[in-house]
């Protein structure tokens, strides 16, 4: 009967070992981690990106600023030029006019000669007259010399404003021309720049998208792998009860069947004594077989995941709330994972450690705490390795 349990267990100790495979969502998790640094790159690009947009921008504006400048420049230059203009006609009609008066009086000198000039000076009444007509005579000459030099004076200003009209004008025409172009051409970079940055964040929004894709399919896994492993431990508690039943069965049937036929052939059968169990006082500690298993006499308590401090994830990750036939051992006794009959409590699975589990010791697990009291500390308990 002890080879149909173990052939009955065998689904519920492969369920145990599926839930203790882990699934290699770590594979997974690197893709994440290279798209994480892709982001960051491209973050980092960006912010190059926005400075240089930023000092282009600044430099296009200084440049716009020295443009507005210039127009102010160019607007006080034809201001000037303007003004200059209209003294250079009053100059003209100035010049023109003098060379009018200056004409006609070297005429006049040309046909009365100096004798006019003497006549003048024998004509004075006195001497006091006569120093008077011939200081007025020196006067009018010095004029007439006056006239004639600022004329000449005049024609060379009209000539250097002529000059400098025109310089300014080729010289603020250039330097606008000049400006424009670099203007133009700044223009075009931070177009540039801000179609690299647009680039940028098209890219940032492709690497979110394929985040957020590669994360709900990390998540889908975990839930997934999370699910076939609950599904497992209910397989394998449901194995495991009907396995438990089926023995129950098995032995009950086996025993009737036992006990009737020796009732009916008392007189031709011989009676057999079976093996004595050990005794409490000389219990087997070292283990034995009997035929189903190594047979060990431990000492037991119990404990329940519902206690204060307590976790629901044993040490081999089964999750006590759904799987609660479990029992914590010490690992170089009785080995984890494997599948064990605990006297007065049943089967379970060797998938939990303790701190105060230390050699032939173990700890039964319980759904409720009462439970875990009305068990105690017990002596000499019959643990089967199957």
């Amino acid at each position: 009967m002890d080879s149909v349990k173990v052939k009955k267990l065998m689904p519920f100790l492969a369920a145990i070992l599926v839930m203790n495979v882990g699934f290699p969502v770590g594979a997974l998790a690197e893709s994440l981690d290279d798209l994480n640094e892709k982001e960051a790159q491209t973050e980092q690009v960006g912010e190059s990106l926005s400075k240089d947009i930023n000092t282009a921008l600044n430099d296009v504006n200084k440049k716009y600023a020295e443009i507005e400048k210039l127009k102010v420049d160019i607007s006080k230059a034809e201001e000037t030029i303007k003004n200059s203009e209209a003294e250079i006609t009053i100059t003209e009609q100035s010049i023109e006019r003098r060379k009018e008066v200056v004409g006609n009086r070297m005429k006049d000198i040309q046909l009365s000669g100096e004798h006019r000039t003497w006549q003048v000076l024998l004509d004075a009444e006195n001497i006091s007259d006569f120093f008077n007509k011939a200081f007025a005579m020196t006067t009018l000459q010095n004029a007439e010399q006056d006239k004639i030099e600022s004329l000449s004076k005049d024609k060379e200003k009209l000539k250097d404003l002529q000059e400098t009209v025109k310089s300014k004008q080729e010289e603020l025409q250039t330097n606008e021309a000049k400006l424009q172009e670099e203007a133009s051409s700044m223009d075009a970079q931070v177009a540039s720049l801000k179609e690299q940055l647009a680039d940028n964040e098209s890219a940032l929004q492709l690497i979110a998208s394929q985040k957020q894709t590669e994360e709900k399919r990390i998540s889908d896994e975990k839930k997934a792998a999370a699910a076939q492993k609950q599904a497992a431990a209910q397989e394998a508690q449901r194995k495991a009860n009907e396995a438990a039943s089926s023995s129950t069965s098995s032995e009950s049937s086996s025993s009737s069947d036992s006990s009737s036929s020796s009732s009916s052939s008392s007189e031709e059968q011989p009676v057999v004594t079976p093996p004595s169990e050990p005794s409490e006082e000389h219990p087997n500690p070292g283990g034995g077989d009997t035929g189903g298993g190594n047979v060990l006499y431990v000492q037991s308590t119990a404990y329940s995941w519902r206690e204060a401090g307590s976790g629901y994830i044993t040490a081999t990750g089964i999750d006590l709330r759904s799987n609660s036939n479990v029992i914590a051992v010490d690992p170089s006794v009785i080995p984890l994972g494997s599948f064990v009959e605990v006297e007065g409590y049943g089967f379970a699975v060797a998938g939990d450690t303790g701190g105060a589990i230390n050699g032939h010791i173990i700890d039964v697990h319980f759904p409720t705490v009462d439970q875990c009291i009305n068990w105690g500390r017990r002596n000499n308990v019959k643990v089967t390795i199957q």
